[in-house]
C-alpha cells in the first residue's frame, strides 16, 4: 500500500527536473480506497464475508450481493498487486543504481518493519482485520525473491498458486464450519470500554495477521506484482496494450463468475451447506487473485485514456492514490468512529447498505482532503512519515515530483 512509483522520490541526489508522476496507478488506489473502505465499513453492521444475510431487507440483499460479486476479496488483491508491483519497481531500480541488491534488500526490510508498525497500531486502535501488517510479512517472506531473476518468479507464482489453492480451501471450509456452529462468533470488532477488549485486541493482532497470511492468497497476490513489475506491465503501456485488455477482460469474467455461486448462497438464492459454503467461498477467495490483475489492468487503461485530458474528479482520484497510506488509516478510523456500537454507533442501527453508504460518505471526504493537500503541493503526513521510516531524512538536492 505504501509502495511509491518511481516519479515520486529520485533515487539519486543529482538536482535537476522531477519526472513526470503516472497517473494511471494513482487513479487505481483511489478507486481501491472505496472498495476497501467498504469492506470494512460492513464488518461493523455484523455482516462480514460469508454472512447469511437473506432474512436482511432488500436494499441489504443486495448490497451483500454486489459486495461478494464485485468487492469482496478483490479490493485486497488489487492493493497487494499494486503493492508488490511498486516495491519491485523500486528494489530493482536501487540494485541497478548501486550495482548491488544488497542495499536495496536491506532497504525493503525497513519497508517491512515499518509496515508491521503502523499496522500493529491500526489493528490495535482501530480494526483487528487490517491489511498493512499482513504486506509486512508478506515482504519478509518473499520479498528475498526480488534478488533473483525473472525465472525464479515464474517457479515461486506456480508454487505458491498449488498451495494457496489447497491451503486457501481449507482455512475457507474451517471457516464455515465455525460460522454454522457460531453465527455471530466472525461478526463484529471488539468494543474499547472494558480490559477484556483490550486484551483481546492485543491478543487477537498476531492470530489475525497469520490469518490473513494464510487465509488468503497473499503471497501469490505479491509475488504477482513482483512478475509483472519486472515486465512494467502498467508502465510501458502501449507494448503491453493488447495484454492489458486480455487479462482486463479474462480476469473481471474470471472474477465475476468464481464469485458468483458464494454471492448467491449468501443472500440465499442457493441452499447449501457449510462445506459447501466453504468450498465456494474458498472459490470466491481464489478467484480474486485474477479479479485483482484484471480491475488492476482496467484501471491502467482507464487511467492513460484519462491522463491525456484528467477531469476534476480524476485528480481528485489521484490525489488520494498518491497518499493511500494516509487516506487507508483516515478511512479506516472514520468509518469505525461513525459505526463502532461503542463510538458513534451507527453500525448498530443500519444493515449492509447503510454501512457501505458511510463508508462512500467517509471517502468523499477523503477526495476533498486528498485535494487541499495537492492544492498545497503538500504530501498525505503518515506517507511522508513511511518514507522517512524507510529512507531516512531527505537528502539535499534530491528531486521531488511535484505533486
Amino acid at each position: 500500500m505504501t509502495s511509491t512509483p518511481p516519479a515520486r522520490t529520485a533515487d539519486t541526489a543529482a538536482p535537476g527536473p522531477a519526472p513526470r508522476r503516472l497517473l494511471a496507478p494513482d487513479l487505481s488506489r483511489g478507486a481501491m480506497l472505496l472498495m476497501i473502505a467498504a469492506a470494512y465499513a460492513t464488518v461493523y453492521a455484523g455482516s462480514s464475508f460469508g454472512a447469511d444475510v437473506s432474512q436482511l431487507p432488500l436494499a441489504d440483499r443486495l448490497t451483500t450481493f454486489a459486495s461478494a460479486l464485485l468487492l469482496d476479496n478483490r479490493a485486497f488483491p488489487l492493493f497487494a498487486i499494486l503493492f508488490g508491483y511498486w516495491v519491485a519497481r523500486g528494489t530493482d531500480r536501487r540494485s541497478e543504481r548501486d550495482g548491488s541488491p544488497r542495499g536495496a534488500y536491506i532497504r525493503l526490510l525497513r519497508r517491512a518493519g515499518a509496515l508491521l508498525l503502523f499496522g500493529a497500531v491500526h489493528a490495535i486502535l482501530v480494526f483487528p482485520g487490517e491489511i498493512l501488517s499482513s504486506y509486512g510479512i508478506a515482504l519478509l517472506l518473499v520479498g528475498w525473491l526480488l534478488l533473483l531473476g525473472s525465472r525464479a518468479l515464474v517457479v515461486a507464482l506456480c508454487v505458491l498458486l498449488a498451495g494457496s489453492a489447497l491451503v486457501n480451501t481449507l482455512l475457507a471450509i474451517a471457516m464455515a464450519y465455525s460460522a454454522e456452529l457460531d453465527p455471530a462468533a466472525l461478526a463484529g470488532v471488539p468494543g474499547y470500554s472494558t480490559v477484556a477488549d483490550w486484551a483481546g485486541r492485543i491478543l487477537a493482532y498476531p492470530v489475525t495477521l497469520v490469518f490473513m497470511v494464510l487465509g488468503y492468497p497473499l503471497l501469490l497476490l505479491v509475488v504477482t506484482g513482483f512478475l509483472t513489475g519486472r515486465l512494467r506491465l502498467f508502465e510501458d503501456v502501449d507494448r503491453h496494450r493488447r495484454t492489458l485488455r486480455l487479462l482486463a477482460a479474462l480476469g473481471v469474467a474470471v472474477s465475476v463468475g468464481g464469485a458468483l455461486p458464494a454471492a448467491l448462497t449468501s443472500v440465499g438464492v442457493l441452499g447449501a451447506g457449510w462445506a459447501t459454503t466453504g468450498l465456494l467461498n474458498g472459490l470466491q477467495i481464489l478467484t480474486g487473485v485474477a479479479g485483482g490483475l484484471g480491475y488492476a489492468s482496467l484501471f491502467t487503461l482507464i487511467g492513460t485514456r484519462v491522463e491525456r485530458r484528467p477531469g476534476r474528479l480524476a485528480r481528485a482520484l489521484a490525489a488520494m492514490g498518491s497518499r493511500s497510506l494516509t487516506f487507508y488509516l483516515l478511512h479506516s478510523v472514520l468509518v469505525a468512529v461513525i459505526l463502532h456500537p461503542e463510538l458513534i454507533g451507527v453500525g448498530a442501527h443500519v444493515g449492509p447498505f447503510g454501512a457501505v453508504a458511510v463508508a462512500a460518505g467517509v471517502w468523499v471526504l477523503g477526495l476533498l482532503g486528498a485535494s487541499a493537500l495537492e492544492r498545497a503541493g503538500r504530501p498525505g503526513p503518515l506517507d511522508a512519515l513511511m518514507r522517512r521510516l524507510v529512507d531516512g531524512p531527505p537528502r539535499r538536492g534530491a528531486a521531488t515530483a511535484p505533486r
